[in-house]
């Protein structure tokens, strides 16, 4: 079951710095791999769980260069660096995990005045989400 929450307040920060302008966000996309176990006296096959895969993460965000955490995001991405992250939620729950930036391309347009000023930025989570009390 899906949890609804009200997303204005969350903050999402990357080694201890907030990252700005995300306008949009879906946090722990990720499904288990399954393993399948097919026993000949079975009605039916069955499917086992197995650790955890906690996916991605992405962000729709405002571009600014001169953001901190946006900065922070590049740099993980450039340097190949797995950082401790933290999403606070609004309702107060603090969640921390580790991950790395995989992309944080430009996006926009040259017509009718537009500019390249924003960015769907991917995260790849890895180990465990765990509440930070």
């Amino acid at each position: 079951m899906s949890e609804i929450i009200d997303g204005q307040d969350a903050v999402f920060e990357i080694g201890g710095t907030v990252v700005g302008g995300i306008y949009q966000y879906q946090f722990f996309s990720g499904s288990p791999t399954v393993t399948r176990h097919a026993s000949l006296s079975a009605p039916a096959r069955e499917y086992v769980p197995t650790q955890p895969d906690y996916g991605t993460a992405a962000l729709q965000i405002y571009r600014d260069h001169g953001d901190p955490g946006q900065q922070r995001l590049a740099a993980s991405q450039a340097g190949r660096v797995t950082k401790d992250c933290t999403l606070t939620l609004s309702d107060g729950r603090v969640l921390g995990f580790k991950a790395f930036c995989e992309t944080i391309p430009l996006i926009g347009g040259k017509r009718n005045g537009q500019s390249i000023n924003t960015s769907s930025c991917r995260i790849r989570i890895t180990g465990p989400v765990l509440p930070i009390a």
